[in-house]
């Protein structure tokens, strides 16, 4: 597997250091992916999602510390992420003023734009030519600020800073050589690396044939960690305390109702030396618990059902008794192995947040579905008349109605802030029915405008283009040209999304979308929507050929 080099953009002082890392150390450059991130927030935010290696810069002769690079560092550092520094480079910084080939000297430029920190250390150069500092544009890297100029049309007199080697690879005229207010301008870069090293220990989960207790284990099994476990409804060979007695790290993965039971059990027999996690959707009560221990403590929130899996998923992190260094690292390195993303806050915060983004909404379903039941309205009668907003909306609803009615009213009543929350929605609803009862226009658009500027115009524009895309998927679903593949797991096979559209490509069939969607753990399906008739022979003949395979064995449904 290759080195994974993390720099800020291509052709800076940061490019150039990572080359020459390489060769200090004597690696091979075909064994080295140079990867560019954007910014320097963004290099540490991958590190800290995989192995690899990360050139930043430290310190500069000129303008000291680069602070805002060192104190996130210290950030990542300080949840537990080893960030080592394995090598340092001090790098003589030469700054290029260039521009695009149709201006001919630095006195006809009107603007500049460069890194900050680069236009800071050519100050009383740009100065002598008139660009003072209203005329200065930031960018995120040097290498960034090359390419944009590269850009630009013939009329624009705009020019960058950068190194020597950005005016070869974006074709631009250096306009003055070595431009920087100090000759000796040195900039310290260091080569960090993170290992993302999971150390083997036993990890004992209570709660371990529930839905996350067994994808817990599967998980700490494959980054090699001995397993171990108990349950109150499948029982194992081991009590609760039997396994918070042999384990070194404790995670509850039981309902919310027994959680602080499960955790206060266990307590008289846990150790300084051990990690408690828990994985419930509130997260006050049981870190609290947990706090009893003298162990380290983490409260853990995963935002997704166990059988969609980690990938792409969020989890939220709370810390609650969290100083052993050892402990930070191995929890952020298993964490990082899942793939989620990580939202780290308190369990406070966690438990308001979560009366926002879980109990409202989904409280919400619960009382539209009632709603429709004491209205008398039918169901299956309503989707004949129904939008596509109607239909996210019904399956919203359909889906909360289908999952654990106990879990859900858990989730409600154990979080602290759920019912503040109702009340204060209670006050709005009331504050509606009046406005409408009224016939008031002026304050329902006051009302409209304020929640409007609340979400801000970024927020309400991507929801809008989500909403879109999720009409464009619904459009396919229900079009009369479309039908759908249902295959097992264990039938998923590489290339095999090939092997079905080649069927319909040597028989001149077009199709204008294609969706996947996973059922569940075991059931898969394509959503195919011809740009014809799904009933032309053709069409027919290609169903019949691929329902008719042994390997993989899929289903024509619909």
């Amino acid at each position: 597997m290759k080195r994974k080099i993390l720099v800020l953009d291509a052709y800076t002082n940061g490019y150039e250091a990572a080359l020459r890392f390489i060769r200090k150390r004597n690696w091979k450059r075909v064994e080295c992916d140079i990867i560019t991130c954007g910014s320097h927030s963004a290099i540490m935010k991958q590190l800290s999602e995989s192995p690899g290696f990360a050139v930043l810069p430290i310190h500069n002769s000129t303008r000291g510390e680069v602070v805002s690079v060192t104190r996130e560092i210290q950030e990542y550092r300080d949840r537990g992420f080893a960030f080592d520094p394995i090598d340092s480079l001090p790098l003589r910084i030469n700054h290029y003023l260039m521009a695009p080939p149709h201006i001919a000297s630095a006195h006809e430029l009107e603007r500049v734009m460069s890194k900050d920190e680069a236009m800071g250390q050519c100050d009383i150069f740009l100065k002598s030519i008139g660009l003072t500092s209203e005329k200065r544009s930031k960018r995120d890297s040097t290498g960034s600020a090359a390419r944009a100029v590269s850009y630009i049309g013939k009329n624009a007199k705009i020019g960058a800073i950068a190194p020597k080697c950005a005016a070869r690879a974006y074709g631009l005229r250096i306009l003055a050589s070595k431009i920087q207010d100090n000759k000796k301008n040195t900039t310290t870069f260091y080569l960090i690396e993170n290992k993302m090293e999971v150390k083997s220990v036993t990890v004992g989960i209570i709660g371990i044939n529930g839905r996350f207790g067994q994808l817990l284990s599967e998980f700490f099994q494959s980054l090699g960690c001995s397993v171990i476990g108990s349950d109150r409804k499948h029982p194992t060979e081991f009590s609760n305390v039997q396994v918070a007695e042999l384990s070194n790290v404790v995670i509850f993965a039981v309902p919310i109702k027994r959680t602080v039971a499960a955790i206060e059990e266990i307590i008289p027999h846990t150790r300084p030396d051990q990690l408690l996690m828990d994985v419930t959707s509130v997260k006050g009560p049981a870190i609290k618990a947990m706090m009893k221990s003298k162990a380290q403590v983490v409260g853990l929130h995963p935002m997704f059902a166990p059988e969609i899996g980690f990938g792409g998923q969020t989890i939220v992190v709370c810390p609650g008794r969290f100083t052993d260094s050892n402990w930070k690292n191995w929890v952020v390195n298993s964490l990082a192995a899942t793939g989620t993303r990580l939202k780290w806050t308190t369990g406070k915060e966690h438990d308001t947040y979560m009366a926002t983004v879980q109990v409202s909404p989904q409280s919400a379903n619960l009382v539209n579905a009632l709603l429709i039941m004491h209205m008398g309205v039918s169901t299956k009668e309503s989707l004949h008349f129904t939008s596509p907003f109607y239909r996210v909306m019904f399956s919203l609803m359909g889906r909360f109605l289908s999952q654990n009615a106990e879990m859900y009213g858990s989730i409600f009543m154990k979080n602290p802030a759920t019912v503040p929350m109702l009340r204060m929605r209670m006050g709005i609803e009331r504050q509606l029915v009046k406005i409408i009862e009224n016939q008031d226009i002026q304050a329902f658009m006051h009302l409209f405008a304020n929640a409007k500027s609340h979400f801000g115009e970024d927020v309400t524009r991507e929801a809008d283009e989500l909403f879109q895309r999720l009409n464009a998927v619904l459009k396919s679903l229900y079009s009369p040209n479309s039908i759908i593949l249902e295959f097992a797991k264990w039938d998923s096979k590489p290339r095999m999304l090939e092997k079905i559209l080649r069927e319909f490509g040597k028989r001149d069939i077009n199709l204008t979308s294609i969706n996947f969607a996973a059922l569940n753990d075991r059931r898969f399906q394509f959503t195919l929507t011809f740009e014809g008739s799904k009933h032309t022979l053709a069409v027919q003949a290609a169903l019949r050929h691929i329902s008719s395979w042994s390997q993989p064995r899929i289903q024509v449904v619909g």
